[in-house]
């Protein structure tokens, strides 16, 4: 025999229910849309989920919209191929941001970081905006050895 609960505790537990499905069928893409402090964090917050990441469609929700619109337009095995390549490339480590400088349209990131298999000191120019309030990479240029 089962017992119906009362009508506001059913309403409740419907509505639960409800925000628990909604909340697991957002898709990974809304995780970089937290607030981040600074855009120092933001991009501290991305490189770890570079070094994460298996394809670039795990890294398009870190980017800004004029950069998700080209790899969108690209073929697929051109962006297969242009990942491997980046991933292969880009072996920063130990990656700390010296001087963040904000303007209008978001940040201008300076940053250090240890590249390739000698160890040797690289620097990088980040350039990050915001859309609809969140922090997105734009441009990422790196000197040194990689």
């Amino acid at each position: 025999m089962t017992t119906a609960l009362p009508l506001p505790l059913t309403l409740i537990r419907a509505a639960v229910a409800a925000m628990i499905a909604f909340a697991v069928s957002l898709p990974a893409v809304a995780q970089p849309a937290a607030a981040y402090k600074n855009g120092a964090e933001f991009y501290l917050a991305y490189r770890a989920a570079f070094e994460k990441a298996t394809s670039i469609d795990e890294l398009l929700p870190w980017m800004a919209k004029v950069r998700r619109d080209q790899i969108a337009n690209a073929p697929a095995q051109e962006k297969k191929e242009g990942f491997e390549m980046i991933k292969t490339f880009d072996n920063y480590r130990s990656v700390k941001v010296v001087k963040e400088k904000p303007n209008a349209k978001g940040a201008e990131l300076q940053v250090e970081a240890i590249g390739g298999d000698a160890g040797q000191k690289a620097t990088g120019d980040i350039t990050l905006v915001k859309e609809g309030g969140a922090w997105k990479i734009d441009k990422e240029s790196w000197k040194g050895r990689m």
